[in-house]
């Protein structure tokens, strides 16, 4: 594979990561306009969201044992192709069913390749490269975050909420056909695949019980303690299915690895302490500064446009230095910012959060970069699938487990201050908003202090 075709695959890879992402949160802003468009209630079109998101982390792990099996490249094009036509059905907007059954083949193919993209992009680039190689899928990544709510936005304003699912159609044959063109062929298995069925059933009542237990949190408690229950009897089951499974979804002998384990733990403290952020920024620039939605746009912009160009020096350091330690180094710059923003309990100028915000960014590129190529570069080639998805799935959780932890420990603290239950910002008093910001962040802050120990150990630096 020439130098060239690397760097194209590399990039139709990051523009399918991007297509994901953006569809993650596309669909939320679309919402009212869907339920007046099919004649169905809100909660209704809920189900268009919750299918997605529960599809995709359900089925992670399936497809990454699947791609050990049948090849990686092969279930990204098998993948892509069902992402495009899944855009194409849930694009017709005729019904509530068949926009779901879209939304379902969208995440069936979304989880095929985003299970196995890490493991490509290792499998394709020398390892003297790789690290620059996922700084540059990290740009996609960060560019998708931006993207989502931006692009529903601007599209609802001039056209309908189907041509949220159009633009999918174009991208995805784009990434098909270089896909075909460029990506090295898969071989032929060497025998025939074998699922781990009961695995992957536990896995996505896992998924499904987590995403209502995370909805219901500080509405429906009944409902939140029965979820929960089903989340940890999956779980448990899961577990056990895995430790009988002749090939399991998740091999815990892989756990052994410590640069694998301890970086993928340190790794998911980040995602969850990232939602802390993307949560209350936008409170304290809209309710307690008064800042225009204009400004709060731009602001919010901030960190997303520094990471483009964080992330390729990320990239570079990772190769030329001790990836441990690049990763101590971004972990050490989260920790600061986060303190930055327990202390940030006045009234200041907007100034100061885009100042912070510049040093989260700069923080997660220089932390997640070599983050993970330590994931990926610490298995065997066989496991890389396994790997991959099974980070890809720390993601998934991590950003649901972070919005749920940030929501809980901002309103409780709210509620606690107030003396009453609190579950808006209306009406609230601004400095009790700054003392219950006060708290999240510091719930953030210690969890990023965890996943700094976890990779500061010397055990992790000499293995």
């Amino acid at each position: 594979m020439t130098v060239t075709h690397r760097w194209l695959a590399l990039s139709t890879l990051g523009l399918f990561f991007f297509m994901v992402i953006v569809d993650g949160s596309i669909v939320t802003i679309a919402v009212p306009a869907m339920a007046a468009g099919l004649h169905v209630p809100t909660s209704q079109i809920n189900l268009v969201i919750a299918i997605y998101l529960v599809g995709i982390s359900g089925l992670l792990l399936t497809f990454g044992q699947l791609g050990d099996q049948l090849g990686r490249i092969r279930l990204f094009k098998w993948g892509t192709l069902l992402f495009t036509i899944g855009s194409a059905l849930a694009s017709l907007g005729i019904s509530l069913p068949l926009v779901l059954g879209g939304r379902l083949v969208q995440a069936i193919g979304a989880s095929m390749t985003m299970a196995n993209s890490y493991a490509i992009v290792t499998d394709i680039f020398p390892m003297a490269f790789l690290g620059r190689a996922l700084g540059v899928e990290s740009i996609f990544i960060s560019l998708g975050a931006l993207a989502g709510p931006g692009l529903g936005g601007l599209i609802l304003a001039y056209l309908s909420w189907h041509a949220i699912f159009w633009i999918n159609i174009p991208l995805g044959l784009f990434c098909l056909i270089v896909a075909w063109r460029v990506f090295p062929a898969s071989s032929a298995p060497a025998q025939t695949p074998t699922i781990d069925w009961p695995g992957t059933l536990w896995l996505i009542t896992a998924a499904a019980s987590f995403y209502v237990f995370t909805s219901t949190l500080l509405t429906r408690p009944v409902i939140t303690l029965l979820s929960l229950g089903l989340f940890t009897v999956a779980l448990v089951q899961f577990s056990q299915a895995e430790r009988r499974a002749v090939k399991p979804l998740l091999d815990f002998a892989i756990f052994r690895h410590p640069l694998f384990s301890r970086s993928l733990l340190a790794s998911f403290m980040s995602f969850i302490a990232a939602y802390f952020f993307t949560l209350l920024a936008p409170i304290y620039l809209q309710v307690v500064l008064h800042t225009s939605s204009q400004l709060t746009g731009l602001i919010l912009m901030i960190a997303p446009t520094i990471a483009l160009v964080a992330n390729p020096i990320a990239g570079w350091l990772t190769d030329r230095y001790p990836q441990v330690r690049v990763m101590q180094w971004g972990m050490v710059l989260l920790v600061l910012a986060e303190i930055g923003l327990v202390l940030s309990n006045g009234q200041h100028e907007p100034w100061v959060l885009g100042g912070l915000s510049i040093l989260i960014s700069i923080g997660t590129a220089v932390f997640s970069t070599p983050s993970n190529t330590l994931i990926m570069s610490s298995v065997p080639a066989e496991q890389r699938g396994m790997a991959g998805a099974t980070n890809s799935l720390t993601r998934e959780f991590g950003m649901v487990l972070g919005t749920t932890l940030a929501t809980t420990t901002y309103y409780g603290s709210l509620s606690m201050l107030a003396g009453r239950a609190a579950l808006t910002v209306t009406g609230q008093v601004p400095q009790h908003l700054l003392h219950a910001q006060s708290v999240a962040y510091l719930a953030a802050t210690i969890l990023l202090v965890i996943g700094l120990w976890l990779i500061r150990s010397r055990k992790v630096m000499t293995a």
